[in-house]
């Protein structure tokens, strides 16, 4: 019996379309059809009811996808086994990360891992927090970092670090001259936002709104979707914005923004790291989610 057929089969079952399994799997949907009609031919037995309008599957059907997913888990097995008896820690580790994990956190994470296993390769897709989410949950990439804890149970979730998002200015704004400012005078200025489903974005009007202001009775100047953009924005003197204090540490240096204090707040958040447990099949994911696990700063 071919394996790459019942992966097939079982994703046609998931999925409920052929044309849906033909994207997911990279091939044509005749191709899918007919490695479906390859495992009925083996087996001499009509796996899908097709009378049926939606994909239904037949007693046998049923029967032979529960065997398809015990194959696959015994696979994942084999490959986790056959893993951990290697001496040398190899493959690629597929990583998805919201801005600040993916730009200032795991760049020397990784370079520390990488020089501990050198045979290894990494490719890191950066974009917003609820993409990360959504790409682990999908199963596209298999390890993320990000800003907002994942809703539900189907992800694990541990803390990887804290920030603080701290409200900065250009030096000719009037508050560069003040130490901290009210909640009440922020209503009359140009504030720079992140996209809604930036890590930030939601971090600050949770923050914000347990401290009693309504991040959404201001209108913002400008809503840029990358934290440097940002940056830069404020740096030109278009406006002021709560960014994340591990992000700034060249502006400041270079005097181009400044930091001002919020009356009676502080806006801490946290980074986590998140993945799917029954995905862990590498030794190399097991070997990484560790050593990230190790480089956590003791509280």
């Amino acid at each position: 019996m071919n394996l790459d057929y019942l992966k097939t089969y079982r994703e046609v079952i998931r999925l409920g379309s052929f044309s849906e399994v033909a994207k997911r799997l990279s091939i044509s949907q005749p191709a899918v059809s007919f490695q479906i009609q390859a495992l009925e031919r083996d087996l001499g037995i009509r796996l899908i009811d097709r009378r049926q309008k939606s994909i239904t599957m037949t007693q046998a059907g049923k029967r032979l996808l529960h065997f398809a997913e015990l194959v696959e888990k015994e696979r994942d097995r084999l490959v986790y086994d056959l893993s951990q008896l290697r001496d040398e820690v190899t493959g690629d580790l597929a990583i998805s990360a919201s801005t600040i994990p993916g730009e200032f956190l795991l760049p020397p994470i990784l370079a520390e891992f990488k020089r501990l296993h050198p045979a290894i390769a990494a490719r890191m897709m950066i974009s917003d927090s609820l993409a990360v989410i959504s790409r682990i949950q999908n199963n596209e990439y298999e390890i993320g970092f990000c800003g907002a804890l994942p809703e539900g149970t189907d992800l694990t979730a541990f803390k990887i670090a804290e920030d603080e998002i701290v409200l900065i200015v250009f030096p000719e704004h009037p508050f560069a001259e003040r130490q901290k400012v009210s909640f009440g005078e922020l209503q009359k200025e140009s504030l720079i936002l992140r996209e809604e489903t930036s890590g930030t974005q939601r971090s600050l009007e949770s923050l914000l709104l347990k401290a009693g202001f309504d991040l959404g009775r201001c209108t913002p100047s400008l809503v840029l979707g990358s934290t440097q953009a940002v940056i830069s924005a404020v740096e030109a003197g278009i406006g002021i914005a709560f960014v994340s204090n591990l992000a700034i540490n060249k502006s400041l240096t270079l005097r181009l923004v400044k930091v001002v204090g919020i009356e009676g707040l502080r806006l801490r958040r946290n980074f986590y790291c998140i993945y799917r447990k029954e995905r862990i099949v590498s030794r190399l994911l097991e070997e990484f989610i560790a050593f990230v696990e190790s480089r956590i700063p003791q509280t």
